[in-house]
């Protein structure tokens, strides 16, 4: 099959800015490219070329402002021909896309709550709905939010869970990543401390401002613990605004015990999950379902994360975290944090659990089967073969105990 996927236009691809959106288009290409012809369309950027084939991938990237950009992939699309084009999160512009294109299907990948009349005219969505043959979605919260809206287009509707590199991040406890987590922790100053990780965007809805408020109930009862905040205001940049700046001002009362990374790239983010012992994750709003939770998993961390939007989908309570319903209550994430440094039989046991997980079901691999059986409906075969084995993980994780 011949195959458009439509990144947003705010990062590229590939993501050398980072980007939930962005990784996934990058984590399911080398899958999805095996049989089929793709092509990328993204933003530009400085680094990276308006025209390239990359792996034998071709992608094509085009600036301007939000209307320009999807008005040039319409452009593209009515000089090409594709079985299927994949417009990620933007319903708004799928019409306009699908005008041009007229004998393509279409698929939308949903990735936040985007369907809202603050986002989109209804009028537009349902269009939208009409023309696509499926609309996928990174949470059940995600697909129930949208079939509250419009029930008539509930069967079209499928949540497809997304996924984490598993060779790019390796549990901490198999000899490669144990070494190289020695060597972070003295590199940043960390060895016999106890690394409290949070990765994320420097914004309120994020959550960090909780977490400082709560550190200092954690070091009254473990003197060691340090907070580790990954992340910048803004994808690809290290730009400070008020809320950060009050952030920073905040952190400077508890001293070493918070180390603040600024942005980190992409391809290091694997070596900051290293040092973690626990991750958090302090979402004030309803999340989708942010990919660090799957990254935490792989990592081998166990996980405390708030029961905001999709992020419980992937907790399993008591198993490979816990869950925060009082979520402004910097009190009820000291607690957990408290609870589970005092247990490190617990935090170990979680993590090999949340390790097994990540293997079974969150693996890119598997994200880009479910896609790509999506595509193959009604065509010549609904059996799709990925063109290589399924890898195998188990030989390096260590899991057997489970």
């Amino acid at each position: 099959m011949k195959i458009l996927l439509v990144c947003t236009e705010k990062l590229p691809v590939p993501f050398i800015r980072g980007g939930a959106i962005q990784t996934y288009i990058n984590e399911i290409l080398p899958y999805i490219s095996r049989e089929h012809e793709i092509t990328v369309f993204s933003v530009t950027d400085p680094d990276l070329p308006e025209h390239e084939i990359r792996d034998g991938i071709c992608y094509e990237r085009a600036g301007g402002d939000t209307e320009a950009y999807y008005q040039a992939v319409a452009d593209f699309v009515a000089e090409e021909i594709f079985d299927w084009i994949i417009i990620y999160n933007r319903p708004k512009y799928l019409p306009l896309v699908a005008a041009a294109s007229p004998q393509s299907r279409f698929l939308l990948s949903m990735h936040n709550e985007m369907f809202g009349d603050n986002k989109i005219a209804p009028e537009v969505a349902r269009h939208c709905l009409q023309l696509v043959d499926k609309v996928v979605t990174v949470s059940e919260f995600i697909a129930h939010g949208i079939a509250d809206l419009f029930p008539e287009y509930r069967h079209k509707l499928q949540p497809v869970y997304a996924g984490v590199n598993l060779q790019r991040f390796q549990p901490k406890w198999v000899s490669d990543a144990a070494e190289r987590r020695a060597n972070l922790l003295d590199a940043h100053d960390l060895k016999d401390r106890k690394v409290v990780l949070s990765v994320g965007r420097l914004s309120k809805k994020k959550g960090p401002h909780i977490l400082l408020s709560a550190f200092s109930e954690v070091i009254e009862q473990h003197p060691s613990a340090v907070i580790l905040l990954v992340g910048s205001k803004w994808y690809g940049k290290d730009e400070e605004d008020n809320y950060v700046l009050k952030l920073k001002e905040q952190a400077k009362s508890l001293g070493d015990s918070v180390r603040l990374s600024g942005f980190v790239s992409p391809v290091k983010v694997p070596d900051y999950f290293l040092l973690g012992d626990i991750f958090v994750c302090a979402s004030q709003w309803q999340e989708p379902l942010a990919r660090v939770h799957y990254e935490a998993m792989a990592t081998g961390l166990p996980i405390i994360t708030t029961a905001r939007g999709g992020n419980a989908e992937v907790i399993v309570p008591d198993g490979n975290g816990l869950l925060i319903n009082d979520y402004e209550n910097p009190h009820a994430f000291a607690t957990q944090i408290n609870y589970l440094l005092s247990r490190p039989d617990v935090t170990e046991e979680m993590g090999r659990k949340g390790r097994y997980l990540s293997e079974t079901n969150y693996s890119w691999y598997r994200v880009a089967s479910d896609i790509l059986q999506i595509l193959a409906t009604d065509h010549r075969s609904n059996k799709i073969s990925l063109a290589m084995p399924e890898p195998n993980y188990k030989e390096s994780t260590a899991v057997e105990a489970l």
